[in-house]
């Protein structure tokens, strides 16, 4: 099982990751003589390599071959492809790793019976809550053979010192935007100005580019042109950009529901109309626990976009170099409402994306959280405005 990632092993050397040479070499070391230690964590972005380097390190240990990894051998094929058994990945069963997740499916995963390799991926492991992290300590003080911790944490502090403390720490760093220009054509997105706008988008991490890749860059416009209506029609239009927006969630949402439908009708192939229980509750899971993935994503991409604008803002209004902005491909509209929004209310407006976006992960209604975002900043636009409302983008 894998993550969302857009990087991938390569074919001639799986240890490749586009941007990490130090992290890989680092690694690769580690493995070459198979014995990487117990446990390792990644720090970094999300989707910056980590998953390659998950896959190259299974491959190095499961190998046939004196030269792993070879990539020819059985074991070699699955580890690179992510479907290895050797290979397990626990994502968060919903906003956090419960208690219950480690209990009854790290810890038994770990301490199974078996002289085969045990690489146990924990993505997201800084949103362990404090009883998961205690009840995950018997886990590192008591390692048993031939098993490997990798926990992928882009916010280091928070998670227990006692945690951190007993794994091999990994820098993962983001990927500059020549790096992600060239995945963003390989992915798809042949047009050299869509490549570059997607690469900046992206902000260092690649894991956006696939779903650009299949809905282009009209996504991002139509985000900034959010707020150039906000701008000329005021509080009036936020509750239908929040409405845009959780549009855009549902959409998301929908594309687990289909996996689903697809999954379950394979199943029913297999099984008959009446499968094993245990085994549809295991896909009602995975749907369950993909659509918050998806929706989250959806909702993080929309709220960077907006802060990315704001972010831009300022530093049209403080003089820098507007060809470093994220939205470079738009500077009249930038200069637009540099001119009309004075500094303060362009940091504040920053600030509120950035609060509603930590907001959304524990929000219930997450069109509750958009609509308040969008009235707050509707209001800091006539507060703080020093020009006349402008045209339209």
């Amino acid at each position: 099982m894998t993550c969302n990632e857009t990087l991938l092993p390569s074919e001639d050397d799986p240890w490749v990751i586009p941007g990490q040479d130090r992290a890989a070499g680092v690694l690769r070391e580690a493995a070459k003589q198979r014995e990487p230690g117990h446990a390792w964590a990644f720090v970094g972005p999300r989707g910056v390599g980590q998953d390659t380097a998950v896959r190259a390190l299974t491959a190095t240990l499961v190998c046939a071959s004196d030269a792993a990894p070879c990539g020819a051998c059985p074991g070699c094929d699955q580890a690179l492809r992510g479907v290895h058994a050797a290979l397990q990945e626990f994502p968060p069963t919903g906003s956090a790793h419960r208690v219950d997740d480690v209990r009854e499916r790290w810890l038994p995963a770990a301490f199974r019976s078996s002289a085969d390799w045990k690489v146990l991926r924990i993505p997201d492991a800084d949103r362990m809550t404090d009883a998961a992290a205690n009840a995950f300590l018997k886990g590192l003080e008591e390692p048993p053979p031939r098993t490997l911790w990798l926990l992928e944490i882009t916010d280091p502090q928070a998670l227990p010192d006692t945690v951190l403390s007993r794994c091999r720490t990994l820098r993962f760093v983001p990927l500059g935007v020549a790096t992600l220009e060239a995945e963003a054509a390989r992915v798809g997105l042949a047009d050299p100005t869509d490549a570059a706008l997607a690469a900046r988008v992206c902000l260092g991490e690649p894991a956006r580019l696939g779903s650009l890749a299949t809905t282009g860059l009209e996504p991002v416009r139509r985000h900034r042109a959010l707020l150039a209506r906000l701008r000329e029609h005021g509080a009036g239009q936020a509750l239908v950009a929040a409405k845009e927006i959780t549009d855009e969630l549902g959409q998301a949402e929908k594309v687990a529901d289909d996996e689903y439908d697809e999954a379950l009708e394979a199943l029913r192939t297999a099984h008959g109309e009446s499968p094993p229980r245990s085994l549809e509750r295991a896909l009602t899971e995975r749907r369950d626990r993909r659509r918050r993935e998806l929706r989250t994503s959806a909702a993080e991409a929309a709220l960077d976009d907006l802060a990315a604008w704001y972010r831009d803002v300022l530093l049209v209004q403080t003089g820098g170099d507007p060809s470093q902005a994220v939205h470079a491909d738009a500077v009249a509209e930038l200069r637009e409402d540099a001119d009309a929004l004075a500094p303060a209310g362009a940091l504040e407006s920053l600030e509120a994306v950035l609060a509603t976006r930590d907001r959304l992960e524990t929000a219930i209604t997450p069109r509750l959280a958009l609509e308040a975002l969008f009235l707050d900043v509707a209001a800091l636009m006539l507060t703080h405005r020093i020009g006349p409302p402008t045209a339209g983008r």
